[in-house]
């Protein structure tokens, strides 16, 4: 009797939470970065006591393409626990005829509650435009508003 595992589809829809199973691969096509590696997805049942029971884990295709790939190449590397936007697509192996799903990523980023991980600096808006578009000018001082003094001293008053 052989053990199967159970046809579950990753806990998705437009997102993809797990961990990179696989080392994943950058490859180039035509000049187009492309990344695919495997990844783990955990489940849990929970039982109306609050208890909770781990079910087998399921492993998933996922690939990215362009800017995703690149990105996801760089920060991506084997046991790291992720989450990727992206879509669900059925593909079929032209050499075997069978039948599987993959999860098409556009946007990775890592799960700060279990990776440790430092966060950079934000880009600016100023960083990110064109240097074709024109900012406005800006004085580059600071002068404070003058303020009137009084012509002599006023004394304290009691309330």
């Amino acid at each position: 009797m052989s053990e199967q595992q159970p046809d579950v589809d990753p806990e998705i829809g437009q997102a993809f939470y797990g961990f990179v199973a696989s080392e994943p691969q950058l490859t180039w096509h035509d000049g187009k970065p492309r990344l695919y590696f495997k990844a783990g997805q955990e489940h849990y049942e929970y039982g109306p006591d609050g208890s909770r029971t781990k079910l087998p884990t399921t492993f998933h295709d996922v690939v990215a393409f362009r800017g995703a790939a690149k990105s996801g190449g760089e920060m991506l590397s084997k046991q790291d626990w992720f989450l990727a936007h992206g879509r669900l697509e059925t593909s079929t192996n032209p050499n075997t005829g069978v039948e599987s799903k993959e999860f098409i990523a556009n946007r990775f980023g890592p799960d700060a509650a279990r990776m440790n991980i430092e966060i950079g600096t934000p880009r600016r808006l100023s960083q990110m435009e064109s240097p074709n578009r024109q900012q406005p000018q800006r004085q580059g001082g600071f002068e404070p508003p003058e303020q009137e003094q009084p012509a002599r001293e006023q004394p304290a008053r009691a309330l």
